[in-house]
């Protein structure tokens, strides 16, 4: 086994048992299945090219830690087609009892227009196997209304308008002298003056820290090659 295992989002060093999989499971270790459905928004419309995932999580035991954790590994991904449609192949692998589609890449999900989807639970469906349905409709991001007002205002091609795109509405607008105006970003750790539509000067901080997740929040994954 490997000597190290992902823990809510961080790498925790050391030797693990895996918690024991059920009696008979492994006999249909290895047996396909297909997770296919459809990413939609509020109003029906498709959202092409937004990224799901198939994550399986199990408790593991971290020789000289306690309680269990939590390990998350995603076992595929694909990106929704032009209708918003995706499939997902991958082998049922009964050493995890839970397995999650997860609806968005962080790194590439719009926040700035949805809010962020929960996972969907399939793991009973796993266990039956066969084809999976599975789909979300993603929800408009509260702001959304008045962060595309803006940027029609602006202009898409803005400055202004690529900002808010980007990060959404500042957590303050201060105006300044000579026209000038500061844009806070908080959340995001950067700070925009504005003159006009050029940025002037550009301030980083410490990101503001994101509240504690729930206790029944998903746990991060990350790809793990040849698990």
């Amino acid at each position: 086994m490997r000597s190290a295992t992902l823990v809510t989002g961080g790498l925790v060093a050391g030797a693990w048992l895996a918690v024991t999989p059920p009696t008979g499971a492994a006999a249909a270790a290895g047996a396909g299945m297909t997770i296919r459905g459809q990413v939609t928004d509020a109003t029906g419309s498709p959202v092409p090219a937004d990224t799901v995932r198939l994550l399986k999580t199990r408790k593991v035991r971290v020789l000289g830690a306690a309680p269990d954790a939590d390990q998350a590994i995603e076992e595929a991904r694909a990106r929704t087609d032009a209708e918003g449609r995706f499939s997902l192949d991958a082998a049922v692998d009964h050493a995890f009892p839970f397995w999650f589609v997860r609806f968005y890449d962080p790194a590439t999900f719009d926040g700035v227009k949805y809010r962020l989807p929960a996972d969907l639970d399939i793991s009973r469906q796993v266990r039956d196997g066969a084809t999976i349905e599975a789909g979300v409709v993603l929800k408009m991001h509260p702001d959304w209304p008045q962060v595309r007002a803006l940027v029609e205002e602006y202009g898409a091609a803005s400055r202004r308008g690529q900002i808010l795109r980007s990060l959404g509405l500042p957590s303050r607008r201060t105006p300044g002298e000579e026209g000038r105006e500061t844009w806070e970003f908080a959340k995001a750790g950067v700070t925009y003056v504005l003159e006009g539509d050029r940025v002037v000067e550009t301030r980083r901080d410490a990101p503001r820290a994101e509240p504690a997740a729930p206790k029944n929040a998903p746990v991060a994954a990350e790809k793990v090659e040849g698990s």
